[in-house]
């Protein structure tokens, strides 16, 4: 660089420059040599070098951290040791996984587990484990079908006559009013990657593509029920009205889960009533806890009984962040990832239940359970459903409210007595 140019450009460009004209040198010293050996004798034999060539291996790696502090395998895989080797074992026993010549079962399962836990793309657990692009997403593929077909036996509706689940009769503020209830159910919007020429379906009104999951969970944080797919776009009530007439969802008799205002209010989805404070912050702190009539009451309960719901979202975007931070898949897989990581998290806490995550407070996740919720009220709610549908729940709804405001009366009562 001339003197001039140092003298009227700042000492940083001027750096840079001369950076630029050493590598512009570099290159031009070995360009010559580069030419003459792409012109050498064809005799020659060309030596193909491996592109992943890593002496720790991902097989060494999954080995390493199975073996290590217990803190490194919920790093690593979200899950603590014990899980991953029970479900390492299950999917061998069922025939899903099996070890391979250049491959154990652990290590594919591996890559799975790394990829959903973290959200990351194909190419990043290449360099990560060590192998070719095309056997990492194989064998994802391979482990999240194995996955998937575990739904119907790890998330399970239930049937006959369900008992009054202990949550709920262990609680003198929910029981007996709500013995009947099942669980709660509520929409959660997944990030979708999808091409151009879909996106306006995908896109929900909160601007980004998502997929619209409706989740049915009972009160020990399990899901019953997983409807995945749904365009972004798609009202929460015609996801659930879906369910019900197509997607073999039932209720037994007698029975109800608990739901928020975007769904109707019916003999077996109880929704709060519409136009008094329903959410817990209405209610927080001594003075806006004060109830002026029975509304109000059964609002407070039931939010305080349906954020179990909530609990669940969080804990289960908390540990696959692949729910939050989606990949450019197939939108097929995208759907089966929510089976996958649903079907997993039942898995968890069905024989894990130690597990950290299952035992985290809502103040200790970093994510936000209800970032992922987009109220979809374009639409009414009652469209779905018939006037005795209604009819029959307003009933049930009244006779809560009024023997939970009775109760409350009397108790009051019997303290000033």
């Amino acid at each position: 660089m001339s003197n001039y140019l140092r003298g009227v450009l700042p000492d940083v460009l001027c750096n840079m420059v001369d950076l630029q004209i050493q590598v512009n040198n570099a290159i031009a010293e070995i360009t010559p040599s580069l030419i003459q050996d792409s012109s050498s004798s064809d005799d020659e034999e060309v030596i193909r070098r491996p592109m992943f060539d890593r002496t720790y291996t991902g097989h060494r790696y999954v080995i390493d951290v199975l073996a290590g502090h217990p803190g490194r395998a919920y790093q690593c895989f979200r899950l603590p040791p014990d899980a991953f080797i029970s479900l390492r074992d299950l999917l061998v026993s069922r025939g899903h996984l099996r070890d391979t010549k250049n491959m154990l079962a652990a290590e594919q399962l591996g890559i799975f587990l790394r990829g959903v836990a973290h959200a990351h793309s194909y190419r990043q657990l290449c360099e990560f484990f060590q192998h070719s692009l095309e056997t990492v997403s194989r064998y994802f593929n391979i482990v999240l079908r194995a996955i998937v077909s575990f739904a119907d036996e790890f998330i399970t509706l239930p049937q006959g006559e369900p008992e009054c689940h202990p949550f709920v009769r262990s609680n003198t503020l929910f029981h007996p009013y709500f013995k009947n209830a099942l669980g709660a159910i509520d929409g959660t919007h997944i990030p979708a990657v999808v091409s151009s020429n879909i996106q306006n379906r995908y896109r929900n009104r909160k601007g980004f593509t998502s997929q619209n999951v409706m989740a049915a969970v009972s009160f020990d944080r399990q899901f019953v029920y997983v409807a995945s797919g749904w365009e972004g776009s798609a009202a929460d009530m015609r996801v659930h009205r879906w369910a019900v007439e197509q997607g073999q969802f039932g209720v037994p008799n007698n029975h109800y889960y608990l739901v928020d205002s975007g769904y109707a209010n019916t003999d077996k989805f109880i929704a709060p009533f519409r136009g008094y404070r329903y959410h817990l912050a209405d209610y927080r702190g001594s003075t806006t806890r004060r109830y002026t009539n029975q509304q109000e009451l059964f609002n407070h309960r039931h939010a305080q009984l349906r954020n179990v719901v909530e609990r669940t979202f969080g804990i289960w975007k908390e540990r696959f962040q692949v729910l939050t931070h989606m990949r450019k898949f197939p939108v097929t897989v995208q759907a089966d990832l929510v089976i996958a990581c649903a079907v997993l998290h039942n898995y968890i806490g069905r024989y894990h239940g130690h597990d950290m995550y299952f035992n985290m407070s809502q103040i200790e996740m970093e994510h936000d359970s209800e970032r992922g919720n987009v109220e979809m009220l374009d639409e009414d709610p009652n469209y779905h459903t018939t006037i005795g549908e209604r009819i029959q729940g307003e009933a049930i709804r009244h006779v809560l409210a009024t023997d939970m405001w009775n109760a409350r009366i009397n108790s009051q009562r019997n303290r000033s007595a």
